[in-house]
This record gives structure tokens, C-alpha cells and sequence, in this order.
């Protein structure tokens, strides 16, 4: 019944790629990664230093304004001579509608694709 013989002989590995080739494949790989590493660690390192520079400016901008006499909004000349221009008061409902942001819900919009406003 089962008088043939079947030989299942693989090609061998060293065809495809051989010793030395796999070597530089790999160091190439991890030459790579490691460039990346390096690159994230750098990025999050200077990140820290952006963080503590722009801390320092809006400190120093608050401490102006303090000097100024400019701590609120309504206090300030150019902010007063829009709400005359408008005719409005720091509080009335134009005010509010110019100045203040919305917030939509898009987490649900991407996956709908529909338009959000």
C-alpha cells in the first residue's frame, strides 16, 4: 500500500539568508530601536523643560498684570472699549455667547461620521 517513499527535504536556511546576514539584520533592527529610544527619552526630557518654561512666562505675565491693575477682564481698557463698542456689560448674554467655548461630544462622531456644530 504504501511502498513509495516521499522525501521532505527543506531548503536549507543558509539560502535565504546566511549567518553573517541575520547578524546584520538583527543589529540593524536594533540600532534602530535604539535610535527611537533615544529620541522618545530626549523628547520627554525636554518636555519637562518646556512645561517649567511656559509655568515661568504665564507666572510672569500674572505678576505684570497684577502690577498693572489688570487682574480681572473687566478691568481692562481694551476689553471695556469692546463691551462699549457692542453696547453690552460684562455679563449680559452677548458677552457670553462671544467669549465662552462649547464643548461637543466627538468620540461618538468619528465613529458615525456626521458633521458636529
Amino acid at each position: 500500500m504504501l511502498s513509495e517513499k516521499y522525501d521532505y527535504a527543506e531548503r536549507p536556511a543558509a539560502l535565504i539568508l546566511g549567518r553573517r546576514g541575520f547578524l546584520k539584520v538583527c543589529g540593524l533592527c536594533v540600532g534602530a530601536v535604539a535610535v527611537c529610544g533615544y529620541a522618545i527619552g530626549d523628547l520627554i526630557a525636554r518636555r519637562g523643560v518646556i512645561i517649567k518654561a511656559r509655568q515661568a512666562g504665564l507666572y510672569q505675565d500674572d505678576k505684570l498684570c497684577q502690577a498693572m491693575g489688570l487682574t480681572s477682564s473687566h478691568q481692562n481698557e481694551v476689553v471695556m472699549s469692546v463691551y462699549k463698542d457692542l453696547g453690552t456689560k460684562p455679563v449680559d448674554h452677548t458677552m457670553h455667547e462671544l467669549l465662552h467655548t462649547h464643548y461637543y461630544q466627538r468620540s461618538t462622531l468619528a465613529m458615525t461620521e456626521a458633521n458636529h456644530g
